[in-house]
This record gives structure tokens, C-alpha cells and sequence, in this order.
């Protein structure tokens, strides 16, 4: 399968992650804020990033613009989660260059599918 990166401050939300990622055959590797995710993403080079946005230091979005910013990185699908379902989060979450915005917590279906649509894109 994939390998994604998941970025969140809260342990038992990485670990629920990971665990249900990795059940589903993907190899998962966990960052604990933004500094750490933009790191670990250099030297991992995951397919697919999973984000939470409100972490203190570097939040989501700001995460989110550093790694598009990096060339190595910029084409690699970001899944923001947010526990808000504003319509702001969605416009900004498109500004800085996110794939999709889940709510949290991320239903594993909709995660799923969600990783499927980042790692396959339709084609035009």
C-alpha cells in the first residue's frame, strides 16, 4: 500500500490513526506537530500526508504551505482534519493547498476513501 505521514498533537489520536492505517496495510509514519511533520516529510517522503490544523506552534494550514512550498514535496496530497465543519476552513484549506479537509475524528471509511481519491486522481 501507501505510506502516510500523520501529523497531530494529540497521542491517542496518532496512535487510533496509525492503528487503523496500518490494518489496512498502509506503512504509516507520525509527526507530533508541524516542525516535526516538515522534517520527517524531507526525509520520509510519504505519498500522502494526513494534518491536523490546530497544533500549536505551526498550525495545519501553515504546515500545509511550507510543505506545497518545497519542491520536493509540493506535489504530495495533504489531508487536513479539523474539528470544525466551517466553510472558512474548506476556502482556506484550498488557499494553501490541501488536497480535501475531514472532520475529526476521521471516520476510517471516509479517511479510506478519502486516501484513495489523494493517491488517484481522476484524470482529466
Amino acid at each position: 500500500m501507501s505510506k502516510i505521514m500523520v501529523v497531530d498533537d494529540e497521542v491517542l489520536l496518532r496512535s487510533m490513526l496509525k492503528d487503523a492505517l496500518e490494518e489496512a496495510g498502509h506503512t504509516v509514519v507520525l509527526a507530533e506537530n508541524g516542525q516535526a511533520a516538515l522534517a520527517r516529510a524531507k526525509s520520509e517522503s510519504p505519498d500522502c500526508i494526513l494534518l491536523d490544523i490546530m497544533m500549536p506552534g505551526l498550525d495545519g494550514y501553515e504546515t500545509c504551505a511550507a510543505l506545497k512550498a518545497n519542491p520536493q514535496l509540493a506535489a504530495t496530497p495533504v489531508i487536513l482534519i479539523s474539528a470544525t465543519t466551517d466553510l472558512r476552513v474548506i476556502d482556506r484549506a484550498e488557499q494553501v493547498g490541501a488536497t480535501t479537509v475531514l472532520p475529526k475524528p476521521v471516520p476510517i471509511e471516509q479517511l479510506e476513501q478519502a486516501l484513495i481519491l489523494a493517491l488517484n486522481p481522476p484524470k482529466l
